[in-house]
């Protein structure tokens, strides 16, 4: 019997629907359906009733849901008492994007708790068991974390001020067919998102330059190398003058903040998430300014 397979039952048994506790807890449904199975099994007793589409909780339902609220209340409770009360307070942050304005409330963060430990890192696979909070902009199923939005920004395209396009007011998509783009590696949210951008429009891009590093894509767009996509708000303030960022149509890129079910209750754990969403509401206002 799992913790998080409790909180599956405990919000299937309040919604009376798995698709809705799925949504809230950002898994496919079968991911609710099959740990409720599990845990039925375990019990050796059904806890819903199941009618095609639709589920009730029944009598053993019922009664499982009054004995375990009372048992996750005292959990939740240990937690933070144990969270409270630790001296040498961490946080292990995975990040995948928004690593400037991650790492601006890395420090703010650092300066007002310098008791808690930051530990960041950069995992192509994690777990909950990893991390505490996860940085991205991707669906990440398989970690079974609940997740919030952090930001939603405007993808722009990226010119150098003598290229004839940055002389336009509504860019086209035939003005991009056969362009040299720079971009960031395969497997990467920039590149997917440029990719996606393009299929839309209707045209494969020409990369011609691929990095990971966003001071070298940038210093090759102010070279007059070729152009890219990039977002508004997380790469605001990077480029010198001699770039001229335009938009195109009404493509964003969301981040999302993955958060472990065992520690995001915790005090230093929620005034990070405090700070961290103070910080991009900030970014996100002096952009529109």
């Amino acid at each position: 019997m799992e913790l998080l397979q409790l909180k599956y039952f405990m919000d299937a048994a309040a919604t009376q629907n798995f698709s809705e506790t799925a949504k809230k807890f950002y898994v496919p449904p079968s991911a609710v359906s099959q740990s409720i199975k599990r845990l039925e099994k375990e019990l050796g007793v059904a806890l819903f009733t199941r009618h095609a589409n639709k589920i009730k909780l029944n009598e053993s339902g019922i009664l499982f849901e009054e004995r375990i609220k009372a048992a996750l209340s005292l959990i939740d409770e240990a937690q933070k008492s144990i969270g409270e009360r630790s001296a040498a307070k961490k946080i292990n942050l995975s990040i995948y994007i928004n690593r400037r304005i991650i790492m601006q409330t890395v420090e703010k963060f650092s300066k007002l708790y310098p008791d808690t430990e930051i530990v960041t890192k950069y995992l192509l696979s994690p777990d909950a068991e990893q991390v505490d909070l996860v940085i991205s902009d991707t669906p990440m199923w398989k970690l079974d974390m609940p997740r919030e939005e952090l930001l939603s920004e405007d993808i722009l395209l990226a010119i150098h001020k003598d290229d004839p396009l940055s002389k336009k007011d509504v860019i086209d998509p035939t003005d991009l067919v056969g362009k040299p783009f720079i971009c960031t590696n395969k497997n990467s949210s920039l590149y997917s998102i440029t990719q996606k951008i393009c299929d839309d429009m209707g045209f494969s891009p020409r990369i011609v330059i691929h990095s990971d590093d966003p001071y070298y894509i940038r210093k090759c767009i102010e070279l007059g190398l070729g152009i890219s996509l990039v977002p508004s708000v997380s790469w605001r303030g990077q480029f010198s003058d001699q770039v001229v960022l335009k938009k195109i149509d009404n493509y964003k890129r969301t981040t999302y903040v993955y958060k472990n079910s065992n520690v995001y209750a915790l005090e230093h754990i929620k005034s990070f998430l405090t700070l961290l969403h103070h910080e991009c509401d900030h970014e996100l206002s002096l952009t529109n300014t």
